[in-house]
């Protein structure tokens, strides 16, 4: 008895037929269709294979990456606290006692920004810095509008030399611990230099 055993391979799916060539008859036959998305079959057109597990792996990366973001805020949270370093407003919108270093619920509050109980306004809590930065703006012939958010860069060139208040640098950590990874250049070479910083803190 000579048997033939036919295989039909398709992008997603195969189908199957075994055949008894001296009877001519057809002993059995089946497919199995493999489920996939019109996206992915168009990649497996091209010629990659794509993983049915990839966007799975994809999101669980984000959410590592999410809460190592959360721990390290959480984390420098409480050594500000301990040191005395976050403003009032600031401070009493973070939970302290059951989850630590985390805000309360629905809370988010904007360090450099208070909110005034009368009026009921946001105020820049870092107006000083900011009137002396348009004044060194002012005198070099930059008579222009500066936004409040720029007051964060002139604070990071200042602390390398000068004071700052201790709020202002808790302001600079905790950016600097959100943007943690990120750098970008636009063009610049880096330059090398063996000068060590110091940073004073009222």
């Amino acid at each position: 008895m000579k048997k033939i055993l036919g295989i039909d391979l398709g992008t997603n799916s195969i189908g199957w037929a075994l055949i008894d060539a001296d009877e001519k008859k057809i002993l059995g036959m089946g497919s199995r269709i493999i489920p996939m998305s019109q996206d992915i079959m168009g990649e497996f057109d091209k010629g990659n294979s794509v993983s049915q597990t990839a966007e799975r792996t994809g999101y669980r990366g984000v959410r590592r990456l999410r809460e190592r973001t959360l721990l390290r805020r959480e984390r420098l949270h409480r050594v500000l606290n301990v040191l005395g370093f976050l403003p009032e407003h600031y401070a009493k919108e973070i939970d302290f006692e059951k989850h630590f270093g985390q805000f309360l619920d629905e809370k988010e509050p904007k360090l450099a920004w208070k909110k005034n109980e009368e009026t009921g306004k946001f105020e820049f809590l870092f107006q000083k810095s900011f009137l002396k930065m348009a004044e060194d703006f002012k005198a070099n012939g930059q008579d222009i509008k500066i936004p409040y958010d720029w007051t964060i860069y002139y604070l990071r060139k200042k602390a390398l030399l000068q004071k700052i208040e201790k709020e202002e640098l808790a302001w600079l950590l905790l950016n600097f611990n959100q943007k943690r990874g990120y750098y970008q250049l636009r063009g610049e070479e880096e330059e090398k230099s063996d000068v060590i910083v110091y940073c004073q803190v009222l």
